[in-house]
């Protein structure tokens, strides 16, 4: 009677092993694999899974969120404006966004109305005075208000955080 229940405990032991592996090679390996090529896990044995804060480091949601912020929107416009009431075409391109989506558009314009000699009377379009939309962690809207015509017109001026925590402008 004792060797059936040896033999009965080996087979248990060599089913629940067979089973296990089937399990590892059929289910678990394939899910891994996917996770890994995800970038959700690691890619080095034990091939654990990324923790929430892991994921959060590795892939950022906003970008340059956590940047802390060297210079204002405001101090961006003072630029853009002082550069465009001094002719100096350098410094007014460097305060656009190289990351915005309008980058080249903008770039074309700015380059345009230096050529045309157009500066001076940009720059006394851009009021001084700049109102706050809304801001967040990497993107922000501002605006002017200019009164014509006994009518508030107000234009707006996107902004967005670059790599080193300067805000730069993203529209005109």
């Amino acid at each position: 009677m004792n060797k059936k229940i040896i033999w009965a405990v080996v087979i248990l032991v060599m089913l629940a092993a067979f089973l296990g592996g089937f399990y590892f090679y059929k289910a678990w390996w394939p899910t891994k694999q996917l996770k890994i090529q995800a970038g959700l896990s690691s890619d080095k044995f034990p091939w654990r899974d990324y923790s929430q804060e892991e994921l959060n480091k590795l892939y950022p949601q906003i970008r340059y969120a956590d940047v802390p912020t060297r210079i204002t929107p405001e101090q961006t416009y003072a630029k853009f404006r002082e550069a465009l009431r001094t002719n100096n075409l350098e410094v007014a391109l460097e305060q656009l966004a190289k990351d915005g989506e309008k980058y080249n558009e903008n770039k074309l314009s700015i380059e345009k109305a230096y050529k045309e000699e157009k500066f001076v009377s940009l720059s006394e379009l851009y009021l001084d005075k700049l109102n706050k939309s809304y801001m967040y962690e990497s993107i922000a809207q501002y605006y002017f208000a200019d009164k014509e015509n006994n009518k508030n017109t107000n234009y707006p001026i996107n902004f967005i955080k670059d790599a080193n925590g300067d805000w730069k402008m993203d529209s005109l």
